[in-house]
């Protein structure tokens, strides 16, 4: 079975989510306490690998008051996971479904139930009657004005087939059988807490080992004779499990792991004795060696563990809980592609709660949950959808430079025209400012005149993020296709508001005054015929395409010219000093950025 998307409802945070689409691998990002865990707890409970809490269940919008006036928050009266589960050819001849939706519900204080959404007669008395006893069913089958009289209850049950195939039908829920629950992936959880203990991953992974063989048809003898066998086993699994860790941590020397079987002992696996040295030879103690070392030991033994479920044939989902934490950037990578090799095989889903950069943007956008807190409550976002457009989403943002992260984080997104805008614009804002547009929740992307840049801003605007142009003034007709206030408006954008022009009379190389660009010449570009530049040898070409003007006369009178015009404008922005030398015009349409991105 593949885990395909979940609901949740009453879980913590999580007051009502419908649904949330899961891939492999899922990342969900996201401020501290946001959800991120909740998300991963919910999961492991409706694959039955958690075991709810009083604490777990939202709390109510209504308050309880006592008889002292006191005020208490009351808890909701059913928390519920479901998950819709694509199953594979063997399921579905096993089952009789293409695709399953399920969920693990506790209503109140009673014990959860799993139940299945399946098409069931409308009347509820021809519901479960498998679970009747005989005094029931013929009491049914006489109020059916059906044959009533005394047989088995398979008997009885027959007669009572085609009542229940010609009886009306509806979708509710009801109770799942054992056999389906039991066909459930396997739900392996590794968070940011225990995985830092070694020792205790190490022993867990040869528990799992150790429930394995013990599990086997071939322990049939006598318990002594076992417990040789399975130590036997267990010393080859631990030697499997050593070469593993010593191959992923490369700065360990030797590792040492002796089990002891005792069925004696809770769970049978008596002790672990484990010695570890570094390079040098000088021993470690795993507990109080540093948090990093100890986080990669743990990973590798998970690495371990997850690759041996997975060899096993069944389906597995690998949920990792801030798996990054105490690990330095290099790790963060391998961490990133030990992921992405275990999501390629076909029986691994892996989703993560994760802050690191690596991994989101690692990580095809579509993929990633944007998990925010909205007045105490998770909430979650998606950047994704369904249209032509959005499957091309992730690639136009990498072609702009637009990472993950800043897709999700950032609060304003400024199109500009093309790259002599993307390059020259940050060192501006920074002069004029004093801060880096980054510091200021602004994100600038390149338009580069195409239509897909308008499409780019439409989804980024329909998905609540605050979207800007600042562009040429001579783009509304030199670039109709694109920024024509029409076209804008067709797309969902509002000219007046989200189109901000620049130019004196056409383009941005136009505010700036002919003594700047004679004194930006005079730095970058000096005349190969020894005279300075003067304003006279630039005021010549405002009558014309200023820039494309400039740039021919630089490069003709120049030994050392600009490469083009993001070179040409980007010469011109270094050479400014002073928070005066920034064209008015700019200033104000950088203070304008500023106030949006509030």
């Amino acid at each position: 079975m593949k885990l395909r998307s979940i609901g949740i409802k009453g879980f913590r945070s999580i007051a009502d989510l419908p649904s949330l689409g899961l891939g492999s691998p899922t990342v969900l990002a996201g401020k501290n306490d946001a959800g991120k865990s909740a998300i991963i707890h919910a999961i492991m409970f409706l694959l039955g690998g958690y075991t709810l809490s009083v604490s777990d269940r939202t709390y109510a919008d209504q308050i309880e008051h006592s008889e002292e006036g006191d005020e208490t928050p009351t808890r909701v009266e059913e928390t519920w996971v479901s998950g819709e589960f694509d199953l594979d050819t063997g399921e579905k001849e096993r089952f009789g479904f293409n695709k399953i939706v399920v969920r693990r519900i506790a209503r109140n204080e009673s014990k959860p139930v799993f139940e299945q959404l399946t098409e069931v007669p409308a009347d509820e008395r021809l519901r479960n009657v498998d679970t009747l006893t005989i005094p029931q069913l013929i009491k049914l089958l006489g109020d059916l004005g059906l044959d009533s009289s005394k047989a088995t209850k398979a008997t009885l049950l027959e007669r009572l087939s085609d009542a229940i195939h010609e009886s009306p039908s509806t979708v509710e829920w009801s109770l799942a059988s054992p056999e389906l629950e039991k066909a459930l992936p396997e739900g392996r959880w590794f968070d940011a807490t225990s995985a830092v203990d070694a020792e205790v991953a190490i022993r867990d992974a040869l528990t799992t080992n150790y429930k394995a063989h013990l599990a086997s048809e071939a322990f049939t003898g006598r318990v002594a004779k076992i417990e040789r066998d399975l130590e036997r086993l267990l010393a080859s699994d631990a030697n499997d499990i050593r070469t593993h860790i010593l191959k992923k941590v490369s700065d360990l020397g030797k590792i040492s792991i002796s089990p002891t079987v005792s069925f004696s002992s809770a769970n049978g696996l008596k002790a672990t004795n484990i010695s570890v040295t570094n390079e040098r030879g000088e021993s470690i103690n795993l507990q109080h060696s540093g948090a990093g070392r100890s986080r990669r030991v743990a990973l590798a033994i998970w690495e371990y563990n997850a690759t041996m479920l997975a060899e096993s044939g069944e389906d597995v989902v690998l949920l990792y809980d801030e798996p990054d934490t105490h690990l330095d950037y290099g790790h963060q990578r391998e961490l990133m592609s030990l992921i992405h090799q275990q999501t390629r095989n076909p029986k691994v889903q892996v989703i993560i709660a994760s802050h690191s950069m690596n991994l989101i943007d690692g990580t095809d956008i579509g993929d990633v949950v944007h998990v925010k807190h909205e007045e105490h409550r998770t909430t979650i976002e998606q950047l994704a959808d369904d249209s032509q457009v959005g499957a091309h989403l992730g690639a136009i943002a990498a072609s702009v430079g637009l990472r993950n992260t800043v897709l999700l984080h950032e609060r304003l997104f400024v199109g500009v025209e093309g790259a002599s805008e993307a390059l020259a614009l940050p060192v501006l804002f920074k002069l004029a400012t004093g801060r880096h547009l980054e510091s200021c929740g602004i994100a600038l992307w390149p338009c580069t005149n195409n239509e897909g840049a308008r499409h780019f801003a439409t989804f980024l605007h329909e998905h609540g993020r605050k979207v800007v142009f600042l562009v040429d003034e001579d783009s509304q007709k030199n670039s109709k296709h694109v920024f024509h206030p029409d076209r804008l408006r067709q797309a969902g954008l509002d000219p007046d508001t989200q189109c901000h022009f620049i130019g004196a009379p056409n383009e941005i190389e136009d505010v700036f005054t002919d003594s700047q660009w004679a004194a930006a010449a005079n730095i970058s570009w000096p005349r190969m015929d020894g005279r300075p530049w003067s304003p006279g040898d630039f005021s010549q070409h405002r009558d014309g395409k200023f820039s494309a003007c400039i740039l021919e006369e630089i490069r003709c009178a120049a030994s050392e010219a600009p490469s083009g015009k993001p070179d040409m404008l980007v010469g011109m922005a270094l050479s400014l000093t002073s928070v005066e030398d920034v064209p008015l015009i700019l200033r104000s349409k950088f203070s304008q950025l500023v106030e949006l991105a509030l």
